[in-house]
């Protein structure tokens, strides 16, 4: 598996061609949680500014009321905040999630178009970030 990575307007971005996720109801390219998923959140590279998945990391943006627990990647959240350190990191996976959160130095944005019932009535989420070549 090989990250894409690119920069647009400034900003190194990332994002996996084919997502990984935590297994969930035998669904494509789901693995289980551990060592399988943080050797692929291992590809991610180092100093890219927008990281972009299909799920969250655990604890943000990723509480599920029917199951009573929050859902998100244990790895992903360590390699976000421990390794990677993107300003931006942005996913929709979990769609009673929808909205904005940070830990104080990456933006976590949960901007699933869909509800939970698959109706696409969320409405779209803007981010601006600074020009890095202004800064």
């Amino acid at each position: 598996m090989f990250y894409t990575s690119r920069v647009c307007w400034g900003c190194a971005e990332a994002g996996p061609p084919v997502e990984q996720t935590p297994w969930f109801n035998g669904w494509g390219f789901n693995l289980p949680r551990g060592q399988s998923l943080l050797d692929k959140w291992n590809l991610v590279p180092e100093g890219i500014d927008i990281l972009m998945t299909h799920g969250p990391p655990l604890g943000f943006r990723d509480w599920v009321p029917k199951e009573l627990q929050r859902v998100g990647c244990v790895e992903l959240l360590n390699t976000v905040q421990k390794r990677v350190r993107p300003k931006l990191h942005a996913f929709g996976g979990i769609h009673e999630g929808y909205g904005i959160m940070t830990d104080g130095f990456t933006t976590f944005v949960n901007s699933s178009t869909c509800t939970v019932s698959f109706q696409p009535t969320n409405p779209p989420i803007v981010f601006d970030l600074p020009n890095p070549s202004s800064s």
